[in-house]
């Protein structure tokens, strides 16, 4: 069996600092699928200019694919092959937020052109449960395909800090800031809410310090000292940052996957989520599901104690091999 795995330039970068989540995923599958059969790398998308665009368009749909018997779209993308032969195009969807948020949405003539790439795929991934039932209410008919995504090796390796006494209790948030579906101006309503002076609530990620959200969430850590703004997470300090959490508060309306919540619960760290946001069935499963009120402290506390290995256990599922494995399971069965 030979496969292609198409991508973003960006997303196959050597550069650490510019890969974005689904950067993260489309070099964990190259790497992992590189051991187990005859894979390529095809880093044809470039979205630095208008012209740069159309041209990684033109490249996608005129080159000749006869040669492969997967070609494999890592993320939704404008993408037609008219020369593919024998080749199954298979195309993973890890969200369909373009359709619904005003940061994610395109240009409407490029959703169209998005959206007519998935429905002609031979056969999607959705990167969970939740991706699924929303590919099959767009009407695909075709063959769809659950395959998680995983957590780095590093998280399940790494041994947990020595715990300290700590006279703050901590919560924390890693993401981005300043976007309507994260939905982290509600988080920080909520948590103003407790009473306690112990206790601080940690936001780590990255922001547009000129957007409206952003100024909002300027606004509510002036007015209560107890929120701190972190700036980004690097890589090398993302698993220290977690173990300091007593929780993690992830208020975020809708996730494709959620990894942010695995992650945490890799490290044994408890995940608050409100009851109405829509997180895959197979991640959320153990969080702490609330309405406009957080948990008291002591709760928090003793639920980290007791539950912190069930955490960790359910979340090894959640693997780079795991995911392997089942691709590959998909590419054989097509």
């Amino acid at each position: 069996m030979k496969a292609l795995l198409i991508a973003s330039k960006d997303d196959f970068n050597e550069d650490i600092s510019k890969v974005t989540g689904i950067g993260r995923y489309v070099r964990e599958l190259y790497k992992g699928l590189k051991k187990e059969i005859n894979v390529e790398s095809y880093p044809i998308f470039d979205y630095s200019s208008i012209l740069s665009s159309f041209t990684s368009m033109l490249k996608g749909t005129f080159r000749n694919y006869s040669d492969y018997d997967i070609i494999h779209l890592l993320s939704s993308k404008p993408f037609f092959p008219i020369r593919k032969g024998k080749a199954k195009w298979v195309t993973t969807v890890h969200d369909l937020f373009f359709l619904k948020y005003r940061e994610s949405k395109p240009l409407p003539l490029m959703k169209k052109i998005y959206l007519k790439s998935i429905l002609s795929s031979d056969a999607l991934i959705a990167v969970s449960s939740l991706i699924r039932e929303d590919l099959e209410k767009l009407g695909y008919d075709k063959r769809i395909f659950v395959v998680n995504l995983g957590v780095g090796e590093e998280f399940f390796t790494t041994p947990l800090q020595k715990a300290e006494k700590k006279e703050m209790i901590k919560f924390g948030y890693i993401g981005r800031l300043d976007t309507e579906r994260k939905n982290v101006i509600r988080g920080l309503k909520v948590f103003r809410k407790l009473k306690e002076k112990n206790v601080v609530f940690e936001l780590w990620g990255s922001y547009n310090p000129k957007s409206e959200i952003f100024k909002e969430i300027k606004k509510e850590s002036e007015e209560d000292p107890r929120i701190r703004i972190m700036g980004s997470a690097s890589d090398e300090k993302l698993i220290e940052i977690y173990d300091s959490f007593d929780a993690f508060f992830f208020p975020t309306r809708e996730e494709g996957f959620g990894l942010p919540v695995v992650e945490a619960q890799t490290r044994g760290v408890p995940v608050i989520v409100f009851k109405d946001a829509r997180i895959p069935a197979e991640v959320c499963e153990y969080c702490i599901k609330i309405d406009e009120e957080l948990p008291t402290l002591d709760y928090i506390l003793s639920f980290k104690e007791k539950y912190s290995q069930l955490l960790k256990a359910n979340a090894s599922k959640f693997s780079w091999e795991n995911s392997i494995k089942r691709l590959i399971d998909v590419y054989n069965s097509l």
